[in-house]
């Protein structure tokens, strides 16, 4: 839908190694087209928009790219790993391992209210200030 493939999941993937195979891509694949369909419930107007360019189609690959790899970097959902005296807590903001769209990729995606207020003007005209004419 988006043109989101496995190949730039790779390339988005900052310094997490993925491995290569046909299995891998399948999964990959599968993510991409979740996070897709998750992407257009949230913002339906995503397609058309792209459609009508009003909306960076490399913006919304992004988006996609990111929720695939929240899922890539943590598939396990884990928040706390221990081993003997080693303890690490996995940001959970970041790395839930869950395929969503956040807040803030909704925030960007969605169409902005325009900061125009039709043929009002604000203030007052020079005429009604004194000495303004």
């Amino acid at each position: 839908m988006f043109e989101v493939t496995a190949a730039s999941i790779r390339s988005a993937a900052y310094g997490i190694t993925i491995p290569a195979g046909e299995a891998v891509d399948a999964q990959l694949d599968a993510l991409i087209a979740k996070a897709e369909l998750r992407l257009v419930a949230a913002v339906p107007s995503v397609p058309s928009r792209i459609e009508e360019g009003t909306l960076a189609v490399e913006l919304v690959q992004g988006v996609v790219e990111d929720m695939v790899l929240r899922v890539v970097r943590n598939p396990k959902a884990l928040r706390s790993v221990g081993l003997d005296d080693f303890q690490a807590t996995i940001d959970n903001s970041t790395s839930t391992g869950l395929l969503y769209v956040s807040a803030e990729e909704k925030a960007l995606l969605e169409p902005r209210a325009s900061a125009r207020v039709g043929s009002i003007r604000l203030g007052v005209p020079a005429w009604r200030v004194p000495g303004g004419c």
